[in-house]
């Protein structure tokens, strides 16, 4: 009987952390034959519509019918094979979640990877600059409605079902071990998957499909969520636009992963695209802009890195442990907006440091930050 390993994610397509339960149940699906009993499936618990209309060669749902609810995961779990393994990405609930899990986790494997620091918190992504963490205040001032309580019953269902925990990043990592510091946590950071050079579009094949000239200069703005992403800034990105294209005539500015489509002083904002798209943009693009306020290993910098764009961010939280300030992007300091468009601005007048620094990221991510070492590390920490 072949091995099965569930990958549990909150969402079935969007976001980072299914992003990466993906790659990893497609690295699964294609291990060669010393690993060829592995059965890798996919759960979820909110449905959506599939925004790449995928195949679904590469993952199956359990159940099939539609979604899991965070609470009857345990059952889900309890008929699969003794050896089944667990693979916790993202919930909408996890107190609900640990509760429905524990009574039928039994000695199973169990890893949970820390996309964001919810598992840790009262309910928010990222602690930020709050003065309570790693111990939640009441009442929690981000209003997280029973912020304590939630934290340690959480705290406590992890510690009794004592998963072993992966971070992308040393950064969260770091939150963790404060948090709960009596469970070990492995980092083994992102990866997606890398194209080789001759395989990718060229910059003037990229504009020419979507009719960009080739002298303007282009910035791309993208997250999940778009305008709505707080951490990311993106209710700001107009804001930022309206700072970094002074005294830049032919700017262009493209803001991609929302839910609208609009075009207000020459920034050009798409909902979400599919990948063919945003390949076509990060080629097109002479620099992506990412004004994060807290993030972890974000995806959409190594997809930056491995197409050669330069990227532009705060220095904060795992984004320090993928751009190398001056060598692979920029870096500036965290919530400082007139530098951060000051940065943009001296970037995009440079468009031979531009090329140099894309150049430099896709070079040295490819060992670092590829899809394949990702499922390697995975694989081996789960045996």
């Amino acid at each position: 009987m072949n091995r099965v390993i569930l990958h549990h994610a909150a969402l079935p397509h969007r976001g980072g952390a299914v992003r990466v339960a993906r790659l990893l149940l497609e690295a699964q699906h294609q291990a060669g034959p010393m690993e060829a009993t592995l059965d890798a499936r996919l759960s979820f618990e909110v449905a959506e519509n599939d925004p790449e209309a995928l195949d679904g060669h590469a993952a199956q749902s359990i159940p099939p019918s539609g979604p899991t609810p965070p609470g009857e995961l345990g059952l889900h779990l309890k008929a699969l094979p003794q050896d089944a393994a667990l693979h916790l990405h993202t919930s909408t609930d996890w107190r609900a979640l640990l509760e429905g899990l524990l009574p039928h986790a039994d000695a199973r494997r169990v890893l949970l990877t820390l996309h964001d620091a919810t598992p840790l918190t009262g309910g928010c992504a990222y602690p930020l600059d709050c003065p309570h963490f790693p111990a939640c205040a009441e009442p929690c001032p981000r209003q997280f409605p029973e912020a304590r309580a939630r934290q340690a019953e959480v705290a406590e269902m992890l510690r009794s079902l004592n998963p072993q925990f992966a971070s992308p990043s040393r950064w969260l990592a770091g939150l963790a071990r404060q948090a709960l510091p009596d469970l070990p946590v492995r980092v083994i950071p992102n990866g997606v998957p890398w194209p080789s050079t001759a395989r990718m579009p060229s910059r003037h094949q990229a504009r020419a499909a979507l009719g960009i000239a080739p002298t303007a200069r282009v910035v791309l703005f993208a997250a999940h969520g778009g305008a709505r992403a707080a951490y990311k800034a993106g209710p700001r990105w107009p804001e930022y636009w309206q700072g970094l294209r002074q005294g830049l005539p032919q700017a262009l500015g493209f803001a991609v992963g929302g839910d609208e489509a609009a075009s207000q002083n020459g920034l050009t904002t798409w909902p979400y695209v599919d990948r063919q798209r945003l390949t076509l943009l990060m080629r097109a693009a002479d620099l992506l802009a990412y004004p994060t306020l807290a993030d972890n290993h974000p995806l959409v910098l190594l997809e930056a890195a491995a197409l050669g764009l330069p990227v532009l961010s705060y220095a904060v939280g795992g984004v320090k442990e993928i751009v190398m300030s001056g060598e692979t992007g920029l870096l500036v300091a965290p919530g400082d907006m007139d530098t951060f468009c000051l940065a943009a601005r001296a970037l995009l007048s440079d468009p031979a440091l531009c090329r140099r620094l894309g150049q430099t990221a896709q070079t040295r991510g490819a060992k670092r930050f590829n899809a394949a070492r990702m499922a390697a590390d995975y694989a081996a920490l789960l045996g």
